[in-house]
């Protein structure tokens, strides 16, 4: 009889911690589970480890990635991955609680239009190192009938990774919309989910995080598709909303809500709330990463009018979508000295195009 719980495990380098993070599924009080360990790319002996709790219990698969195919690509195959009804998707470095299955399972149970429900979260340094407990405001409530309040519920709450790492169930996660390379895909994933259920938590803190995490910064540059290539994303004409984290992630709610399966009523409430929500999370964050935004648009025209006319337009488009969330998230922002450029070496391209 198939398993009820898909359990995806992945790890890149990570023989000093996974053990420890495979060991904390294996003492689970709930048992219904099949365990894949998916290695993407290590080079550090993770292989063997791997091998090794595959080789001692039947419930455990291998899988390898031939290459490191980074975060967004190792969740969208974790999401992917098995047919289970449920499935969880598990971080090499962090652990969880013996009860922390059979708990969110039995909420899961308990509220069937409920698609995805996780715990409480602490910070760990080592054992018996306790950095902190995770405010309970960072738990998501997303309940109801209206699946435009449950996404602005998510859009206005979601803050830190254990209110990510939960149980889901599968038939929500098949209705996803494949995870985009781009700054704040996380929160995406989840105000997308609350569109086709509930998300629920258990007040338990049983998700426990290895280490306080790495700066928005560096997690933003990490999630485009220029890193997941090994090029680097400070390239003149790379995509460049890695720049300004926070207005990236707003902005990435308008464009994922612009093709959700909705009304166009909902679509238009879902595009207004999210501009709101984020202008009252982030205002002041946005507004300094679009005024930072201004020199390197500067930049990146000048770099651009050197190209040659058919390299030209493709050098622009990244710049094109910086600007639109500049305007789109900050109403009232001045962007047309920025527009103006832009569309004066497009107009200068125009000019040259032959008929």
């Amino acid at each position: 009889m198939a398993a009820a719980l898909d359990i995806n495990l992945f790890v890149h380098d990570g023989a000093t911690t996974v053990g420890a993070a495979i060991d904390s599924v294996l003492a689970q009080s709930w048992q219904d589970w099949r365990l894949t360990l998916i290695d993407d790319g290590s080079t550090d002996g993770t292989a063997e480890i791997l091998r090794d709790y595959a080789a001692r219990d039947p419930r455990i698969a291998v899988k390898h990635n031939r290459a490191n195919v980074g975060a967004v690509g190792a969740f969208q195959r974790g999401f992917w991955l098995g047919d289970a009804e449920f499935v969880m998707l598990k971080s090499a470095d962090d652990l969880i609680a013996p009860e922390y299955v059979a708990r969110l399972m039995a909420v899961l149970h308990a509220h069937p239009g409920c698609v995805m429900a996780h715990a409480g979260g602490l910070s760990f340094s080592g054992p018996g190192q306790l950095d902190f407990v995770y405010p309970e405001s960072h738990r998501l409530h997303s309940v109801g009938s209206d699946r435009v309040a449950r996404a602005e519920a998510v859009m206005l709450h979601y803050t830190s990774s254990p209110s990510f790492w939960g149980i889901y169930r599968r038939n929500a996660v098949d209705r996803l919309a494949p995870i985009a390379y781009r700054p704040g895909w996380d929160h995406v994933v989840l105000a997308e989910l609350a569109l086709y259920g509930e998300i629920r938590h258990d007040p338990g803190v049983m998700y426990w995080r290895r280490g306080t995490g790495r700066p928005v910064r560096v997690l933003a540059r990490a999630a485009m598709a220029e890193s997941a290539r090994g090029v680097d994303p400070a390239l003149p004409f790379a995509e460049a909303l890695w720049r300004a984290p926070c207005l990236a992630t707003a902005y990435a709610h308008v464009e994922n809500f612009l093709l959700a399966p909705v009304t166009e009523r909902e679509r238009a409430a879902l595009i207004a709330a999210a501009r709101a929500t984020f202008l009252r999370r982030w205002a002041p964050l946005m507004q300094r990463e679009a005024e930072t935004l201004r020199g390197y648009i500067t930049q990146a025209v000048t770099a651009a009018a050197l190209l040659d006319e058919d390299a030209r337009v493709l050098a622009l488009l990244p710049l094109t979508r910086l600007l639109a969330a500049m305007t789109t998230m900050l109403p009232g922002w001045d962007s047309r000295a920025e527009y103006e450029a832009v569309a004066g070496l497009l107009h200068q391209e125009a000019m040259t195009c032959p008929m």
